[in-house]
């Protein structure tokens, strides 16, 4: 039952989902329109067909259910929230354009906050129960008919890592001069034929230049005939030297020592997309009441301006303007030196405003000049800069990315004063952590955490 139903957990998921949409528009009374007795039939029938519609076609284009079994929970909830928002932007141009009735618009927004909910939820518990039982389901699931010929720095490098291993499906290795290797050893070439014609292996993977050409044409034909797919892993004497991940520009393959999910395009208009609608909405529901009562406060406690604008480290470290509200008392030292501890320099209101990190909230400004993001590296202050990029390994690392109002290592309890070089480095090492392992879900959570923090309290905000 358990091999069964995850066999199919995208089916089941597509079944539940399309129940989600009927149920809660049918047996929930949540319908969009405001009907007339005599045409509620037709126009009932034809906004649930739309509904079922709309969400076909868009599973159809972003495939939100594809490799559920061995995807990543995080990967599946990205493609879902892309499906889940086009969905009501279907709705929302058909509401518009195509109905001339009234909308019941209360029904329209419970029913996506209500659709929204059920199938988070619904992925939530089977993705626990899946991480459960994921030892178990990797026995039933995954068929190691995948072998190696041969092996080199790289491939043992790299499947060394026993969930690549697994997903891959890695028998063992065969090697042509018939010595033992670190991978499973299965086997000489003359092993290989043999196995080749009585066993099932759906993959080769050639790891060794050194076989012979003859050898080499015969394994490619016979494994042709039998429609075993062919790989290769090139070697690289360094590879095995440090992490280091696969991509292909133009069709030719590279490796590269870090891995930079911004570096792709989509991925820079969403985030840019993200940064330019949170910062408007800051700006004008937020800063537009709050510069004024601000600038009033700071005018009357030291007669300064509002804004401290301070040079700092932006991307590929050209240095820009960082905007902030006037927490401290002009002093010499405003660009050498950090808060500290009952910093003197620090004004009774911005004490408040740094505790709060109000003081941070015109850095909106510089996001939607873009010249920040709303999540990313902080930016650190030119001296910073020149100081710790000659003696913290990966310093510069961080600026292949746009700086941020927060980020991880701030949420994780990386903030405020440096009180040895280690407190630097294990900022840093949070820094190049994020930039690996950006997603959009990763920024929403980093700013909820934010949020959160502000709420409870930082002992590290002064």
């Amino acid at each position: 039952m358990l091999a069964y139903f995850f066999k199919h957990l995208p089916r089941i998921f597509l079944i539940i989902d399309y129940i989600l949409i009927n149920s809660l528009f049918i047996f929930g009374k949540l319908y969009f329109f405001q009907f007339n007795q005599k045409d509620f039939s037709q126009e009932y029938k034809v906004q649930l067909i739309l509904l079922n519609i709309s969400w076909f076609v868009i599973c159809f284009i972003i495939k939100p259910y594809k490799s559920l079994k061995v995807k990543e929970s995080s990967l599946h909830f990205n493609a879902l929230t892309k499906v889940y928002f086009l969905f009501i932007l279907a709705t929302a141009i058909f509401l518009s354009l195509i109905f001339a009735v009234n909308i019941n618009y209360r029904n329209v927004i419970f029913y996506f906050l209500y659709l929204g909910f059920l199938i988070t939820l619904t992925r939530l518990l089977l993705f626990l129960y899946r991480k459960k039982n994921r030892v178990k389901l990797g026995r039933m699931f995954y068929s190691f008919n995948t072998v190696l010929v041969g092996e080199n720095r790289l491939s043992t490098s790299i499947l060394s890592n026993n969930d690549l291993r697994r997903v891959i499906g890695i028998r063992g290795t065969y090697t042509p001069l018939n010595n033992e290797t670190k991978n499973k050893y299965l086997g000489g070439i003359e092993q290989l034929f043999y196995d080749l014609e009585n066993t099932k292996i759906n993959n080769i993977i050639f790891c060794d230049d050194s076989i012979e050409v003859e050898v080499y044409k015969k394994i490619v034909d016979i494994a042709e005939h039998k429609m075993i797919r062919i790989y290769m892993v090139p070697d690289f004497k360094y590879a095995n030297l440090g992490p280091n991940y696969f991509d292909v520009i133009h069709e030719i393959p590279f490796l590269k020592l870090i891995r930079e999910p911004l570096s792709n395009p989509k991925k820079q208009i969403l985030k840019r997309s993200f940064d330019i609608a949170f910062s408007l909405f800051a700006i004008i529901f937020l800063l537009s009441w709050l510069i004024p009562l601000v600038a009033l406060i700071v005018k009357i406690e030291s007669n300064e301006s509002v804004f401290f604008l301070q040079k700092r480290s932006g991307l590929n470290n050209v240095p820009f303007n960082c905007m902030k509200f006037r927490s401290m008392k002009s002093n010499k030292n405003a660009d050498h030196q950090t808060a500290k501890k009952n910093d003197s320099r620090i004004t009774k209101f911005g004490a408040f405003m740094r505790k709060t990190s109000i003081d941070e909230l015109p850095q909106f400004i510089n996001v939607l000049l873009g010249e920040m993001s709303v999540v990313g590296p902080r930016p650190h202050m030119l001296s910073q800069t020149e100081m710790y990029s000659k003696i913290t390994r990966k310093y510069m690392t961080r600026h292949i990315v746009k700086p941020g109002i927060t980020g991880w290592a701030q949420v994780m309890g990386s903030r405020g004063e440096i009180f040895s070089h280690q407190d630097m480095e294990k900022r840093i090492e949070k820094d190049v952590w994020y930039i690996q392992n950006w997603s959009f879900f990763l920024d929403m959570k980093i700013i909820f955490l934010t949020l959160y923090n502000i709420v409870k309290g930082d002992d590290q905000a002064y």
